[in-house]
């Protein structure tokens, strides 16, 4: 069984944001010359997701709101309380409502290849999903063929 591996940087802006990777990905199934299998896209960060939607602004806003609704910014997190804690980073966050909106989101998505294309519908895009950012981050592409 074939496999490729390869990764690639982002660096987001906001807090909060979508940003589509779906031509990055699409150039690393064309350069691992795999005409079918399969691929997971998965990001190893705790404060980051990988999803696939449509690609409308506003639809992006729609998301932050229900994500915020969810899990607000403003509440206390136990994982911000740095005093309670055993290990903290010097430069850590207060983040917790970013890990807990990960947790529900998830790290990777998973993609057919057909033809030496990742199948998508007509609307659908990936995107990493930013919860604390702006931040430089890392994409990582496991390619299957079979």
């Amino acid at each position: 069984m074939e496999t490729k591996y390869t990764t690639f940087e982002l660096e987001t802006k906001k807090q909060f944001e979508l940003v589509d990777i779906t031509q990055p990905v699409r150039n690393a199934v064309r350069d691992s010359g795999v005409q079918s299998g399969i691929m997971i896209v998965f990001s190893q960060h705790t404060t980051g997701a990988i999803r696939v939607n449509h690609n409308e602004p506003l639809l992006f806003q729609d998301i932050m709101k229900a994500l915020f609704r969810m899990i607000p910014v403003n509440i206390s997190y136990s994982h911000d309380l740095f005093e309670l804690r055993a290990t903290k980073a010097l430069d850590e966050r207060s983040n917790g409502h970013a890990h807990v909106k990960s947790f529900l989101l998830g790290s990777s998505e998973s993609f057919i290849i057909d033809g030496g294309q990742v199948l998508l519908g007509e609307k659908q895009s990936i995107f990493f999903v930013e919860l604390d950012g702006g931040r430089k981050r890392q994409v990582h592409l496991k390619i299957v063929a079979g």
